[in-house]
C-alpha cells in the first residue's frame, strides 16, 4: 500500500487515535496482517484504555 492511499488514522501515533480509528485500525490489521498480534494486541489495550478513561 501506497502512503498516499493509507487511512488517515495510519499516520498518526497510537496515542492520538480516536476509538472510531482504532477500531478500524483493529479490523484492518486483523484482515490483511492477521499475524501481527502485537499490534492487535496494542490497538486493543489503547482502545480499552480509552474505552473505559484510562490514560
Amino acid at each position: 500500500m501506497d502512503v498516499a492511499e493509507r487511512p488517515d488514522w495510519a499516520k498518526k501515533p497510537l496515542w492520538q487515535l480516536t476509538p472510531e480509528e482504532l477500531t478500524e485500525a483493529l479490523a484492518y490489521v486483523e484482515e490483511h496482517e492477521p499475524s501481527d498480534e502485537a499490534l492487535s494486541r496494542a490497538l486493543a489495550v489503547q482502545l480499552a484504555e480509552l474505552t473505559v478513561g484510562v490514560h
